[in-house]
């Protein structure tokens, strides 16, 4: 251990910059110089851009209620190794095996986990480079995930995240501020519409994005935006088409190289995949490309039957790919990413075999940064 302790110090850098980000905390615990090195400032900036690798990219990745890191290559030829575009390098985080992360959500290099067990739940606010913790006890304290939502963001005036927690389907908003370390009624309202809970909401720019639905008449879709700067939502944004839309159509939304939006559109009854690119977006206006960006038929490329469900995605503008995480069509215990080019063309990757049936496998972007939480530190 002297030995390790007192390598030079451009040779210990060279090292821990070569050491994957799921690695990180247990090289830490080699020995107190590297713990301290990998903690300064100057290196950590070094070290991710260093995880910054030129035609990759990376994203955060939820199966089997486990949240792992995966490096995106869509630019590798080599078709004899499907695996090779899409590459796991382990869990990123792990709050025991009693715990069951069933949500996760990115924003400023920071990842909020939805902790569901059986008696209660608990968000777990966690920044993957330095390791900190931040667990926060939600003012509701349900153990169904189907009671309440959340969204994570934060306030550009005072440089503070929040978390928003609403109850489904009722016009029922409590915030949290990490600057004040409470939560708070936020006193909104939304007279003609609410937020469609079972669809996940977006991050772009610190404020969310999330789908919302008219009360009178159930086949109005669209995007609302909450502006975390200001706690308050914004006006309805159209989706880009006008059509009637139902609860069984399959709908999502993704971040584009975090400035646009991207949204996924699966009608259920033609199975036709649709993914739109955003040219202009806004907490109060939206404008979308006038033409789609991906146009496929799920029936002729899956299965006559076949339904994405969640429908997580992200795409690749340069590649002119999208890649759609979902259970196998076979085997609802397989979990699967499906990449789609523009052209027609279907690869899919087998990401292995789930424990939990129907537990679909969730993905968003992940980018790295030096944001502090400001809690717990695991070594």
């Amino acid at each position: 251990m002297k030995e390790i302790s007192n390598l030079p110090r451009d040779l210990v850098e060279e090292v821990l910059c070569r050491t994957p980000l799921t690695s990180l905390r247990r090289v830490r615990s080699t020995c107190k110089n590297w713990n301290t090195l990998s903690r300064c400032e100057s290196f950590a900036k070094k070290y991710l851009a260093g995880q910054a690798r030129e035609r990759e990219f990376m994203v955060v990745i939820m199966m089997d209620f486990r949240v792992y890191l995966m490096r995106v290559n869509l630019h590798n030829n080599n078709n004899n190794n499907l695996e090779s575009y899409l590459k796991c390098e382990g869990e990123l985080i792990s709050l025991g095996d009693e715990v069951k992360i069933s949500q996760v959500f990115h924003c400023d290099g920071l990842l909020l986990c939805i902790n569901i067990s059986e008696e209660k739940t608990r968000l777990v606010v966690w920044n993957p480079y330095w390791g900190h913790t931040r667990t926060i006890e939600p003012t509701h304290n349900f153990p169904s995930i189907h009671m309440y939502s959340y969204a994570f963001g934060y306030d550009k005036s005072s440089k503070s995240h929040k978390i928003l927690m609403f109850m489904n389907m009722r016009d029922e908003f409590n915030i949290y501020d990490f600057n004040s370390d409470s939560w708070r009624v936020l006193n909104v309202t939304t007279t003609h519409w609410t937020i469609w809970f079972t669809h996940y909401g977006v991050t772009l720019k610190g404020n969310v994005y999330l789908f919302a639905r008219e009360k009178a008449n159930h086949c109005d879709f669209f995007l609302v935006c909450f502006d975390f700067t200001r706690d308050t939502f914004g006006p309805l944004l159209p989706l880009p088409f006008a059509q009637c839309l139902i609860h069984r159509d399959t709908m999502s939304v993704s971040s584009v190289r975090e400035e646009q939006l991207a949204f996924l559109f699966h009608p259920w009854h033609t199975l036709r995949m649709e993914i739109w690119i955003t040219s202009k977006i806004e907490p109060h206006a939206v404008s979308w490309n006038s033409k789609v960006f991906l146009s496929v038929s799920i029936k002729q490329l899956i299965d006559p039957q076949y339904q994405f469900n969640l429908g997580s995605f992200f795409v690749d503008e340069e590649k002119k790919v999208a890649v759609v995480f979902e259970n196998g069509y076979k085997d609802t215990r397989r979990n699967m990413a499906y990449i789609f080019g523009v052209d027609g063309s279907l690869k899919e990757v087998d990401l292995g075999e789930s424990a939990y049936e129907y537990c679909y496998p969730l993905v968003c972007s992940y980018v790295p940064s030096l944001v502090q939480v400001n809690q717990v530190v695991l070594v």
